[in-house]
């Protein structure tokens, strides 16, 4: 069983989305606003999706642990169900810390595990949020998260959970709000040191997903394909402190003004602030004949250009993080 009580105070993580639009472009073409448009999506897209998945399970998980104790009374009607051969459902409303509603149905596992607030091997939940904000008031989630427990283990301060999830409408509401949609495999683990700082780690996989953002007025649609994401969140207090993502995806989009399609590969760890802002580390962006790679250090992201992809670097520029990102 794996309980949520420490993930449940820590639902919330600052995710963004955004990114203007990059051109499809021959190698002649991509000059510096086109080479900072592809950088602005690869380093927030694969961070952002994660972001939200994550968001939507800690706030799933605490919903669920909420419902916790529900009755004696709840239980044994799902064991006369469960010994008639019917397929019992548990579905009710309850309120979110922040204000608004989560709806959760649960099926499968056993009387007992569907009604102990638990995550056990087996269950089967369906969350519906409706404008569902957590206790800081920071984010509001809407849409819908369907999760199947295939293993789980420990405690909410040191414990493992693996999941098969699939998002329909999901939207987190940030400054650079995105809404997910698509199935993903996810395995979580969680650690707590002696102090209360808890380490989040996942793993992030999933063949083919839409993200849908809205930025500065921007709306714009991305499809990550062979997504294959590490992430680290540390957390003190419930608050995000930083997260750290490691891994590829395919990138496709359609933008307000073009579409395009890439591949994006970390550089080992790349770091991200609180707010979801890249702090540190290097993306590879392949296109079909270029390789624009950025780097981003002490608030300045370098961007370089490989035109033609002979390894030799053809243009290279920096600029603000902050103007990166609104990019």
């Amino acid at each position: 069983m794996f309980a949520v009580s420490v993930l449940g105070a820590a639902w919330l993580a600052a995710c963004g989305g955004g990114g203007s639009g990059a051109a499809s472009s021959s190698a002649d073409t991509i000059d510096d606003a086109i080479a900072t448009a592809y950088a602005a999506n690869a380093t927030q897209i694969g961070s952002d999706t994660t972001s939200v998945a994550d968001g939507a399970v800690l706030a799933a998980q605490a919903m669920i642990s909420a419902g916790a104790g529900a009755g004696a009374s709840a239980s044994d009607e799902r064991v006369t169900a469960m010994a008639a051969g019917a397929q019992p459902l548990v579905a009710s409303t309850r309120s979110c810390p922040g204000g608004d509603t989560a709806t959760v149905s649960i099926t499968g596992g056993t009387p007992q595990s569907e009604v102990n607030g638990q995550l056990d091997t087996g269950d089967v939940y369906q969350v519906s949020f409706a404008a569902c904000t957590g206790a800081a008031g920071v984010a509001q989630l809407d849409g819908t998260l369907a999760m199947t427990v295939v293993s789980a283990s420990g405690d909410s301060a040191n414990g493992a959970l693996d999941l098969s999830m699939t998002a329909t409408n999901l939207s987190l509401t940030l400054p650079r709000g995105a809404m997910l949609n698509g199935s993903a495999e996810r395995q979580y683990s969680v650690s707590t040191d002696a102090d209360g700082t808890v380490h989040l780690s996942s793993h992030f996989v999933s063949p083919s997903l839409t993200l849908a953002t809205r930025y500065n007025a921007r709306s714009s649609t991305f499809t990550l394909s062979d997504a294959d994401i590490l992430r680290t969140a540390t957390l003190v207090g419930g608050v995000l402190q930083s997260s750290t993502i490691v891994g590829s995806h395919t990138l496709t989009a359609t933008l307000p003004n073009a579409s395009f399609s890439d591949s994006v590969a970390t550089s080992g760890g790349v770091t991200y602030a609180a707010d979801g802002t890249p702090a540190s580390g290097a993306w590879t962006i392949t296109l079909p004949q270029s390789i624009v790679v950025v780097t981003v250090a002490n608030g300045v992201a370098t961007i370089t250009i490989d035109r033609g992809k002979d390894g030799t670097i053809d243009a290279t520029f920096t600029l603000p993080v902050p103007q990166l990102a609104a990019a």
